[in-house]
Order: structure tokens, then sequence, then C-alpha cells
């Protein structure tokens, strides 16, 4: 396989990575940074070309032109978390385009989507990690990869090219939930992964670098910690058990003792080069921020092995193309010429005439068979969904409807409330604290009127021990939401 260039750039500097294929081991023969930053300080200074400045730093290494993989970043694409209801693996793909077109902020049809499956199972609600980026952002990386004479491969997500190289040299087989930091000047990749799969990706801006400044590295730890508390609450209680930095010089130690006493969380080092075949001088002296380089190392390692990456929006998740038809219409019109043929002799006059109707009505039937399959795909698509979301209910209006219709609180006491919505349809389950016996029948009374269902799981003629005084009931419900509120069909959140 011929060399490949890793790529990334913002408006600091570009990183570059340069390897080969030799035989199944991956040489990496390059690894340095270029400056983007105007050669004299001024504001009045035109903007830097990184076009041209990667150009003049390809050509002074002596690199002709290659196939490059870029990296790009959490904040020039729109990120998030969709759920879609049941569906095999070639469905999901415009499922999930059809939910993100209902969901992103700004995405229009003309976006590239790519997704990360999260949950795995066909016959369930489905999770999927999706990213979304604008055709002008792309047209840019285009235009700036060919002013430095090369050409885009890969279009992929910079937080997953990373994890990817993680996982690839540090995976131990136990699935631990772990946060990767990557640190990139004055901002941080964090990446959770349950062990090879990515979950979670936010990157947090800093007031400096946290390696060299005090407050960035205080701030960082903040960060830290709400990224474990999303975490923690998207997975059901499920905690990361431990940091990963991309990086392992002292200050990288020094940081990863300052995240181990403010989170209580092990803190680990992470040497992107550690492992791998590194040519020249790169082999006796790395570059000058070698935890930079994660994302390169790990998306250049999975194209010249083979492994398509997680996010690729050049080459995005799509439908599988249905088998071509072709052969069939090949062979009917085999056959019609063979016809058309046989009864030449005696039909000599008509036989151009018949020729192009034939022609024309095989046309329009493989435009129409066409047309009539894609809005079938589409239909499906939203009765799947609309009837995935026509069962749920505004939980506000259910909150409102009991907060009124519930006795005072001198005479009963909510102390627990679970609102869910599963196959059987919405309900509430509310255990509740009562006075007296008279106390139950209004609630009882109260709770099953209008639309509203409820049922009895049971009583006992004492509450905990802790519970206030005087209530000598303790008993639970469950109430149906009432229909007349479910969200109408179609109905956007």
């Amino acid at each position: 396989m011929p060399r490949l260039l890793a790529l990334e750039w913002n408006e600091q500097e570009a990183r570059v990575v340069v390897g080969s294929a030799r035989g199944k081991e991956v040489g990496i023969e390059q690894a340095f940074s270029v400056s983007m930053r105007p050669s004299q300080p001024g504001d009045n200074l035109p903007a830097v070309d990184p076009g041209q400045r990667l150009a003049a730093a390809l050509a002074a290494r002596g690199m002709g032109r290659l196939d490059a993989l870029v990296a790009i970043g959490r904040t020039n694409i729109e990120l998030r978390q969709l759920s879609v209801p049941p569906a095999p693996d070639d469905d999901l793909p415009d499922m999930v385009r059809f939910q993100a077109l209902r969901e992103f902020n700004a995405m229009e049809e003309d976006w590239a989507l790519d997704y990360v499956p999260i949950d795995e199972d066909p016959g369930q609600p489905r999770t999927v990690l999706a990213a979304a980026i604008a055709p002008e952002q792309i047209e840019l990386i285009r235009k700036t990869c060919k002013a430095a004479g090369l050409k885009p491969r890969r279009l992929v997500l910079r937080p997953c090219a990373a994890a990817s190289l993680f996982c690839r040299q540090q995976a131990d087989g136990r699935p631990r939930a772990r946060l990767l930091v990557d640190l990139i000047a004055d901002e941080a990749d964090l990446t959770v992964m349950i062990d090879r799969k990515v979950i979670f990706i936010r990157t947090a801006r800093l007031p400096a670098d946290p390696l060299a400044d005090a407050e960035a590295a205080q701030a960082l730890a903040a960060e830290l910690r709400r990224t474990m508390a999303a975490v923690q609450n998207q997975l059901g209680g499920r905690r990361v058990e431990s940091i990963v930095l991309c990086g392992t010089g002292p200050q990288h130690v020094a940081l990863a003792e300052l995240i181990d006493q403010r989170l209580s969380v092990p803190a680990e080092l992470f040497d992107p080069f550690a492992g791998l075949d590194l040519v020249g001088e790169l082999a006796r002296a790395k570059p000058e921020h070698p935890g930079r380089f994660a994302p390169l190392l790990g998306m250049l390692l999975d194209e010249l092995h083979g492994a398509p990456p997680a996010v690729d929006f050049l080459h995005p998740r799509r439908r599988p193309a249905p088998p071509s038809r072709r052969p069939t219409y090949a062979l009917a019109a085999a056959a019609a010429a063979v016809l058309v043929a046989a009864v030449a002799v005696y039909i000599l006059a008509r036989r151009s005439a018949v020729s192009g109707e034939i022609s024309d009505l095989q046309a329009q039937i493989f435009t129409l068979d066409r047309e009539i399959g894609e809005l079938n795909k589409t239909k499906k698509v939203v009765d799947v969904v609309d009837e995935w979301r026509s069962g749920d209910a505004v939980w506000l209006e259910e909150l409102r409807w009991l907060s009124k219709t519930f006795p005072p609180a001198q005479e009963t006491m909510v102390t627990q409330l679970h609102m869910l919505h599963d196959t059987s349809g919405a309900r509430m389950d509310v255990t509740v604290l009562a006075r007296s016996s008279d106390a139950i029948g209004k609630l009882d009374q109260a709770l099953g009127e209008g639309d509203h269902r409820i049922t009895s799981e049971g009583r006992q003629d004492r509450p905990p021990a802790k519970s206030p005084a005087g209530y000598e009931w303790q008993l639970s419900r469950t109430v149906s939401a009432g229909q007349e509120r479910a969200l109408p069909k179609g109905k956007r959140r």
C-alpha cells in the first residue's frame, strides 16, 4: 500500500503524520507540526492560508502528492445521541437521518451524516451517536487539501480516531468504562468508551493549556466531573472507572495526580507512539507534544490495517443498494429482440415503431419502480417513527393533573413517583403515606376519575420507622397516563 498522510489543523497549528504498510506492519515515517500563526505579529496582517503553509512544509520534506486522512474536531460538527425504534442495521441509516433532521438544530438535507451504533439488538429500540457536517465545511477542507497537493481520502471524527488508537494498543479485554482525555492546547476531547465502543463525546474549551496553567488544570478537572456525571446518568448509574491522559511527560504526570486527588478516580497515562514502528529521525526524537498526535496515528493505523473508521463523513453509512435488476431487463430485452426478429419477415414495416415503443415502456417501468420503491421506504420510516412516538405522554401535563387531583398533604403524602413509558403504555407509579382509610378512599376516587385507571399494588398497616407521625398507612398505586393527553401523532418535541 502506498504512503498515506494523516492531517488536522486549526488556527494555531497543523499536525501531520505520514506512514506506510510494510507487509503486516505499519511504519511511521514522519510526525511534525506546522505553525498556522502569522510570521510577524500584528492585527492587520492577512490570515494564514493553511493550504499554502502545508504545501511549503511538505515540499521542504520532499513529499509529493499523497492521499490524506483528515481529522475534524467536535466544534465543526453537530453531534447528538439519538433514539429510534427497533430496526435492522440495513434500515438504520434512513431512520437515523430522518430523526436527525427533526432533532438537530441546523442540519439540512444536503449535510453529510454518519453515526456510531450503541445498541446492537435490532429487536430493541436503537441508540446511536450521530454526527453531521455541513457541505460548506467539507468543501473548505477539500480546497485546503488541494492547495497543499493532497487528495482527501477520509474525513474522520477526531475523538473516535484517538479512541481507536487507545483500544488498539491498550484494550485488556475487560468491559470497563474509561474516559480518554486528548489535550490539544486550550481544548480537550473527552471520549467515554466501554471496551472498544465509543458511547459519549464532548470537547471542552479551557482558559489555557492545562499542562502549563494551574487554573486551566482546575477547569479541566471540573469538565471531567461534569462529563462523568452525564455518562453516569446516561448509563443508568454506571460510573467511569478510570481516566486516561494522552501523553506521558512530567506535566501529564502532575496533571494525572491532580485529577486523581480531585475526582477520586484513577488516572492513567497513554503514550500514542508506544509500540509503533518509528522510522528514521522520528525513532530518535518524537514531536514536541506527542499526545496531540493520537487521533492522527489512530486513523492512519486503521486505514493501513483495513479497518473502517467509526465515523467517516466522506463515506457515511448508507442503506445497502438493492440487487440490480439489469439482468432481468437484459433477459426481457433479449427475448423481445428474438421475437421481433422472428416476425420481422412479416411485419418489416412496423419493426422500428414496435422496438421504439418497447424501449420507451421499459424505461418508464424502470423509472416508476425506482420512484415507488423510494416513496415506500420513506413512508415506512415515517410510519414507524410516528407509531413509536404516538403512545408517549406529555409528562408536565400529567404532573399538573396529579398535583391538582391529589388530596391535601394533611391527609396524604407522596414518598416516591416514577414516570415511564414501555410496551404497555405510559404510566405513573406512586408510593403514598395516608393518615386514615378514609384518605385512601378519597385518593382512589380522585385518581380513578376521567380517562385514568389505577391498580393497587399492596398496603401495610404501618409506615417505615422514619415516616412522619400520624401517617398509619402506606400504599402503592399505578396510574395510567390519560389518552387524551397523549402526544399527537407526528408531533415534534
